[in-house]
C-alpha cells in the first residue's frame, strides 16, 4: 500500500497515511478536516524513495 503525505500552502507536511491508490488519497485530503489548513497537494513515496506528485486535488 503506497505512502501518502499532505501538504498545506506552505509545503510543510500536515499528514501522512497509507491509502490504496491515489484516487482514494486525494479523496481523503479533499474531504479531511483534520488539518486546520487543510491541504494542498499530495504526494507519494516513489519507488525511488522520493516524493512524487499524485494529482490534482480538483479536477
Amino acid at each position: 500500500m503506497p505512502r501518502y503525505r499532505f501538504l498545506d500552502a506552505l509545503g510543510d507536511v500536515v499528514a501522512e497515511g497509507d491509502h490504496a491508490d491515489h484516487a482514494e488519497a486525494l479523496l481523503w485530503a479533499r474531504d479531511e478536516e483534520e488539518t486546520e489548513d487543510g491541504v494542498n497537494r499530495v504526494e507519494y513515496l516513489g519507488p525511488d524513495g522520493d516524493w512524487r506528485w499524485a494529482g490534482p486535488l480538483q479536477s
